[in-house]
């Protein structure tokens, strides 16, 4: 990832992503928290997203966010759901970890605290996600739930679509206990690079990076259209928010991205 060390909001970008065009897509530093806390007014968090929106170049009145359940519902956003927990908590699309859309200027993120943040663009038919793959819905496969609902609502071949895996929790610290370990032994058969050893008894490590990425392979996505970050929230404080380290004090980075108006679809012919 590139860092883009914009005066008003740090921030990263995917260096795949970033040179398809079509599109504006963020990785937000650890600097300002973007998630609304449960029991304060968000005046901060709203300032924050302002400021981010005027680095990355979008309209914050057309962020869409969701209430993040660690499930595996995708939403298709539509241009009348622009600003839906834009600058606030309850207008949030409920019960949501993943969303896409072929609308333009409507900006889907997702936010993360060591959760593994996914992007995907299909430059030919001009589709956009962002997924929130935590655990369970990386266990759960939402990142090919995600390409299977851009093939049918759209009809993106997988093959086009490109994927930025964002900055999580790595492999290095993302230490589980034997049921964990036993559902991603299951769900990845034949890949030991997934479910690695730890040094803590009756403990592993589970590689939620090798995880999405291997999904994202079966679902069809090129090797080479895949970038993973490979950037640990819990080793970089300096960069990221992580749960893990920080508990409840932790902060929310996020991953968004956003359709750019006026750009005629690809054609594959």
């Amino acid at each position: 990832m590139l860092k883009i060390d914009h005066p008003l909001f740090p921030y990263y970008r995917f260096e795949r992503l970033g040179a398809a065009g079509g599109m504006l897509h963020f990785v937000s530093s650890g600097s300002r928290t973007l998630g609304f806390p449960e029991r304060e007014d968000g005046v901060e968090v709203r300032e924050n997203r302002r400021r981010l929106a005027q680095a990355v170049g979008f309209d914050v009145r057309r962020l869409v966010t969701a209430q993040q359940v660690h499930g595996t519902h995708v939403a298709v956003v539509a241009g009348e759901d622009a600003g839906r927990g834009a600058l606030d908590r309850p207008s949030r699309l409920p019960q949501t970890d993943a969303l896409v859309t072929a609308t333009p200027g409507v900006c889907l993120m997702v936010l993360s605290a060591d959760c593994v943040p996914v992007l995907l663009f299909d430059p030919v038919c001009r589709v956009i996600a962002a997924v929130h793959a935590g655990w369970r819905g990386t266990a759960a496969g939402i990142v090919a739930r995600t390409v299977r609902t851009m093939q049918e609502r759209w009809g993106c071949l997988p093959a086009d679509i490109l994927a930025g895996v964002a900055p999580s929790i790595g492999p290095c610290c993302f230490e589980v206990g034997e049921e964990v370990a036993q559902v991603f032994r299951a769900l990845h058969p034949g890949n030991p690079e997934v479910v690695l050893p730890a040094r803590g008894a009756g403990k592993s490590r589970v590689d939620l990076w090798a995880s999405n990425r291997l999904q994202l392979l079966a679902a069809g996505l090129q090797p080479d259209h895949i970038e993973v970050a490979g950037c640990c929230s819990m080793c970089h404080p300096d960069a990221f928010f992580s749960y893990r380290r920080q508990g409840q004090a932790a902060g929310r980075f996020g991953a968004g991205i956003v359709l750019l108006p006026d750009v005629e679809p690809l054609n594959r012919m």
